[in-house]
């Protein structure tokens, strides 16, 4: 009796301690389980990657921009432009701050050679800047943007300048100034309208001749890897260097042209004339009989929608940099009987209602068309290699009309 007592016994604290361990253990799951599990992480995380890049795209000012393009300072410089001029669907802001509705940025079309005139820092460019095809009538005043190197971007730059102008002596001239760049300041601007102005023969040709001071030495100890360990080299000493100046033009250029944008190849798209405003005291309709008691409610009354479309469903994205988006809505819907003043109908389409309304003749009733527009900035590349920023106007409806 006590032996199958303690038999019993022991059995049941054997089955306390499995139970106690089998509640502190999970068992592993199978193969097809822990694949199914990391392939749902996965699935997240892409998709959480997918959103995050559409959500980059439709955030975006401008659209993507290649590797090259992001290192190109003369680039970065037109965007920092073209984000102070214009508001994030691309509308130039008010008050106007760049005293030009198109600014060109010209790169040096030669060869530029430089010229260590000491051992200091005193160098020199030689450019040239083709200016053919250019209305330089136009020209409200001419700049040349100093970039400096991006290596020792932490650094102030001092630099004195001197431009001089190449040719005939007759249209040879020399200015001067100074460069100043706080650290992480990219570039700078430097007056030049006198150097373009002079110019007729389509080429502008400069030298740039920088003296900067001594003291923006730096030690840089560049890192090597030898056998996986990384191993401290030689130190390497740079010098605060500025690039090849850019040329930039401020231009009041004519109205532009969208068509221009879609090259020469599109079918160019029908021009609406801008209609005009019609005075109130001279509205013919207050002196039709009986036209103004009636009236009737449109089922789907005239008005301004929006429709906001990127310019890669275009396909103008290879070379419009800015905006991403545009939005130039569109008006649509039916007229209706009473032409009031709000809609700024002329007195033509106001008697043209009305025979239509008598049904004289064959005669539609009168469109639901734009009124007011407002101008759109746009940042494009040229083929070759320009940077041009332009105002073109009439590019986005603000308000409806009958006509």
């Amino acid at each position: 009796m006590k032996a199958t007592n303690s038999h019993s016994l022991f059995n049941i604290l054997i089955f306390l301690c499995l139970f106690a361990m089998s509640s502190t253990f999970t068992p592993p799951r199978n193969a097809g389980e822990m694949a199914s599990s990391l392939s749902s992480h996965g699935d997240i995380s892409s998709l959480q990657s997918s959103q995050n890049d559409h959500s980059r795209q439709q955030n975006l000012r401008h659209r993507f921009l290649t590797k090259d393009q992001v290192a190109d300072q003369n680039l970065q410089y037109m965007l920092s432009l073209y984000n102070r001029a214009a508001d994030t669907d691309g509308r130039p802001r008010e008050p106007r701050i760049l005293g030009s509705n198109t600014v060109r940025l010209i790169r040096s079309t030669s060869t530029p050679k430089r010229y260590h005139t000491s051992p200091d820092q005193q160098y020199s460019y030689i450019v040239e800047y083709e200016l053919k095809a250019l209305p330089l009538e136009k020209l409200v005043r001419a700049s040349v943007i100093h970039l400096r190197t991006t290596a020792l971007s932490h650094l102030p730059v001092s630099c004195g300048v001197n431009v001089s102008s190449l040719g005939p002596a007759s249209q040879r001239v020399s200015s001067g100034g100074s460069v100043m760049l706080r650290p992480h300041d990219q570039w700078t601007e430097m007056d030049i309208t006198p150097h373009v102005s002079s110019q007729n023969e389509g080429r502008l040709s400069l030298t740039v001749q920088y003296q900067c001071v001594e003291d923006r030495l730096v030690k840089i100890t560049m890192l090597r890897r030898r056998g996986g360990r990384r191993t401290h080299g030689k130190p390497v000493y740079l010098r605060t260097q500025l690039k090849v100046p850019a040329l930039l033009l401020f231009l009041e250029e004519e109205a532009g042209d969208p068509r221009e944008w879609a090259g020469p190849a599109e079918v160019p798209a029908p021009s609406v004339p801008r209609p005009r405003r019609s005075k109130e005291p001279g509205s013919i309709g207050a002196d039709i009989p009986n036209y103004m008691r009636k009236n009737s409610v449109a089922k789907t009354q005239c008005k301004l929608h929006s429709y906001r479309v990127t310019f890669r469903d275009l396909d103008w994205d290879r070379w419009i940099i800015a905006p991403h988006k545009y939005n130039p809505r569109y008006c649509r819907g039916d007229c209706p009987r009473i032409l009031h003043y709000g809609y700024n109908s002329p007195n033509h389409a106001i008697v043209q209602n009305f025979i239509n309304e008598m049904g004289v003749g064959e005669v539609p009733p009168p469109a639901c068309v734009p009124y007011k527009y407002k101008p759109i900035s746009v940042l494009m590349m040229e083929k070759n290699g320009s940077i041009v920023y332009k105002e073109y106007e009439d590019m986005i409806a603000e308000s409806c009309t009958c006509r």
